[in-house]
């Protein structure tokens, strides 16, 4: 119960802060200038052999992530929405992990838990890629 509350606060003050809207970043002729999995080295065979893709998805659910993606609040890219990560994807892995560490847009840095480690922010990242990638 604490947990929810928790989040149910820290989404609330999201919204409420006037924290700056996302960016679009989501072109409308993306998947035109994309081939699937863009970057080729990021395939799903990849990242489950890289990456703990279980403790992703379980982290993701657990640390407030989906509190925002699966809303798309404030611009957060929904999972499985592929044009919306393929684009993302197209910056580079480096970028997206960057962006989920560090304050970007209206994400908080780390999505607003410091608890996390930089293996948990890859592993929660390498979930959401997963889902969109061959």
């Amino acid at each position: 119960m604490y947990k929810f509350l928790l989040t149910v606060v820290f989404s609330a003050a999201l919204l409420l802060s006037g924290l700056q809207k996302a960016k679009a970043e989501t072109p409308d002729n993306v998947a035109d200038k994309i081939q699937p999995g863009s970057d080729s080295s990021l395939t799903k065979a990849v990242l489950e052999k890289k990456f703990n893709l279980v403790a992703g998805k379980k982290s993701y659910a657990s640390v407030g992530c989906a509190i925002c993606h699966d809303n798309a609040v404030m611009g957060a890219p929904k999972p499985g929405d592929k044009k919306a990560w393929i684009s993302r994807l197209n910056n580079g892995w480096d970028q997206i992990v960057k962006h989920s560490l560090l304050d970007y847009n209206s994400m908080p840095a780390k999505g607003g838990n410091k608890s996390l480690s930089e293996i948990d922010i890859e592993n929660i990242d390498a979930y959401l890629i997963s889902l969109v990638v061959s």
